[in-house]
């Protein structure tokens, strides 16, 4: 395959003599994989736990949630570092009480693992991530001592099962402060739809009173806290109550629909508080919008429009101690969600950085972005690249990509798919 750098992706030049320097130090670093298939043998995969030496938290995700390929990786990268590198928090990025309801299905295999992600968003809710889910709670069957976790770190719908955990709490040290709690929580606990609530909500002519009012139970439970002995579960699911509010404290803009400046900061909040709860190393499942060390990350139609990413907050406050690891393809077909249930991507565009990464001759490789390289490829690595980052929907590259940063400031590791297929829904496509 050529790699070119001319404008249109049908021009091949001859390869400059950094491209071809670049590319045969690729063709070196490589480290193939055998396959994507999650519960084949760890032989091929195991450089990667070298890789992320002794990183606490892990962020990994790929530039599509779209490809059955990309899926299948991070899950067997997820068996990989829980069964040879000690991580026992599985963070997905979705949210707080749904994955309560994970957790107990890992941990005492209560409830219908299908049925919950079946509540997850659409991305989430996918045959590779349930097949994730159930090795986890096979692996906690044999290791009833040293259990894996799966939460979730988002505050985008949390409902009653977090105001329950602050309500106990406080009826057990301090139950003539439970009516205080009450009356800070009434207007705000979700008594039916979660989105209707949500809906409920952002439709209020007035919302910082309620923001306000969740505050205030925040500090409740941290000042009864301080006084009755500390409770670090009561008091997140307190803060998360906090979060959920000031998320949707938001009008809508053409720019940021979702508040998602806001998101990223509740997601590295959130794995953070898992690494420092647990005392244990964290793996944090996303997207690489999300776990990329992207500190002035932006995406089309202005790229230019900055916020920093959730990688970037775990970066600044974990130094070396956080890992970014993106996984990125260079062609095939994804899934949707919709309902078009697939959509065709050709082989990136030379202006990707994905270009370069499909010019080698590997169907699945890891490639550690430290490993000993040539100046033309440190100049390479060091240069703003475009990455794809595609949703549910693709026309052309030029409309679906993230960039803000070096691959190098970006990710650490590189996991590369040639060629992807799409992902295995768990519920039909609407539409």
């Amino acid at each position: 395959m050529e790699f070119s750098n001319a404008e249109g992706q049908g021009d091949r030049v001859t390869p400059s003599l950094e491209e071809l320097t670049v590319r045969q130090w690729i063709g070196r670093a490589a480290r193939p994989l055998v396959t994507v298939r999650p519960s084949a043998p760890r032989d091929d995969l195991r450089p990667l736990v070298e890789m992320v030496a002794d990183a606490p938290v892990v962020g990994y995700g790929g530039g599509t949630r779209g490809a059955h390929e990309v899926f299948a990786l991070q899950d067997r990268i997820a068996r990989l570092l829980v069964g040879e590198a000690g991580f026992r928090v599985i963070a997905l990025d979705q949210d707080w009480t749904l994955g309560l309801r994970l957790d107990a299905f890992v941990r005492t295999g209560i409830g219908d693992p299908r049925e919950i992600l079946g509540e997850a968003e659409a991305f989430a809710a996918t045959e590779e991530v349930l097949a994730l889910i159930r090795w986890v709670r096979d692996f906690n069957q044999d290791h009833p001592a040293d259990p894996v976790r799966v939460v979730g770190v988002s505050p985008h719908a949390v409902d009653h099962r977090a105001y329950d955990t602050v309500v106990e709490y406080m009826r057990e040290v301090a139950a003539d402060r439970v009516a205080d709690l009450a009356e800070l929580y009434a207007d705000a606990l979700p008594s039916g739809d979660i989105d209707a609530h949500v809906d409920h909500f952002r439709g209020l002519p007035d919302r910082s009173g309620r923001v306000e009012r969740v505050r205030d139970a925040y500090r409740l439970v941290a000042n009864v806290a301080a006084d009755h002995g500390e409770s670090g579960w009561a008091l997140q699911a307190a803060r998360v109550i906090v979060q959920f509010h000031e998320l949707h404290d938001h009008d809508s803009t053409p720019d940021d629909p979702l508040n998602m400046a806001y998101y990223e900061a509740a997601f590295a909040e959130n794995v953070e508080w898992w690494y420092r709860h647990s005392g244990r190393k964290v793996l944090f499942w996303s997207s690489s919008s999300h776990t990329a060390n992207a500190r002035h990350r932006g995406f089309p139609p202005n790229p230019a429009d900055v916020s920093p990413s959730a990688g970037s907050y775990l970066r600044d406050r974990l130094g070396p101690g956080y890992r970014s690891v993106g996984l990125t393809f260079h062609e095939g077909d994804l899934a949707t969600f919709e309902g078009r249930n697939r959509v065709h991507v050709p082989e990136a565009s030379p202006r990707l950085f994905e270009a370069m990464l499909g010019s080698v001759g590997h169907n699945y490789y890891l490639l550690d972005l430290s490993a000993d390289q040539p100046a033309a490829v440190t100049d390479w690595l060091s240069r703003t690249a475009e990455f794809r980052m595609i949703g549910r929907n693709y026309d052309t590259d030029d409309g679906h990509y993230m960039t803000g940063g070096s691959a190098r400031e970006l990710f650490d590791i590189i996991v590369h798919c040639h060629h992807v297929t799409p992902a295995r829904p768990l519920r039909p496509f609407p539409g």
